[in-house]
């Protein structure tokens, strides 16, 4: 009996250690740099880390920036017709300047999507730019690449659609929001109080309201 217990036990220990191997090596595969063996193996790595062990280091080395961001956003009514679009993301940033001592974290709902949609491997960043110099074809985004911006899409939709409780009279059937990227002036026109840069917009996908209650 006690030959059966230790030969079970051995079997359960090798069996966890073998699971714990192979989920670590799936970690590790998914933070490392872009390898023949990670495009290839992208989608199995994507669905079994997500949603439970996503891993995303953001947290330890963020990107600074170097621009202004924020997010505007419109809604479809349920008798079909759409509003005009909303500053949804003004509000917190107001609330975070207006108290120095304990500023609120709202703004970092924004930012933190934001910065998520925008980051990306930086091997990736680099083919992209260079195929865009070439003129060749753009390289489609990754699978874990789809699945970040996806999640960050829906939680930029969540918090625009507790922004605007009142439009459509509160029954709203779809949101859909546009992220907007202000690209300063030159450090060279610094001086220059015409100077206004330049700014960029990108709108995502409708999501239906239903999804983010």
């Amino acid at each position: 009996m006690v030959k059966d217990y230790r030969m079970t036990r051995r079997a359960a220990l090798l069996v966890g250690g073998a699971l714990l191997g192979v989920h670590m090596v799936i970690s590790a595969l998914s933070q490392a740099p872009l390898s023949p063996a990670k495009l290839k193996y992208g989608n199995v790595v994507v669905d079994y880390l997500s949603p439970y062990f996503a891993q995303n280091w953001m947290l330890f080395a963020p990107t600074p920036l170097s621009e202004g961001r924020g997010i505007i956003a419109r809604a479809k009514c349920e008798n079909g017709r759409v509003s005009r679009f909303y500053d949804v993301s003004s509000r917190g940033l107001q609330k975070m300047q207006h108290s120095r001592f304990f500023p609120s974290r709202e703004v970092r709902i924004v930012s933190g999507n934001l910065q998520q949609i925008s980051t990306n491997d930086e091997v990736m960043r680099r083919l992209r730019q260079n195929r865009m110099n070439e003129k060749k074809p753009a390289i489609p985004l990754l699978p874990q690449e789809k699945v970040s911006v996806r999640q960050a899409t829906k939680n930029l939709s969540r918090y625009a659609f507790d922004q605007m409780p009142t439009v459509c009279a509160g029954r709203m059937t779809k949101i859909q929001v546009r992220m907007y990227t202000h690209k300063m002036p030159p450090w060279s026109k610094r001086h220059d109080k015409t100077a206004k840069g330049k700014v960029e917009a990108r709108d995502f996908d409708w999501v239906n309201t239903g999804e983010l209650r």
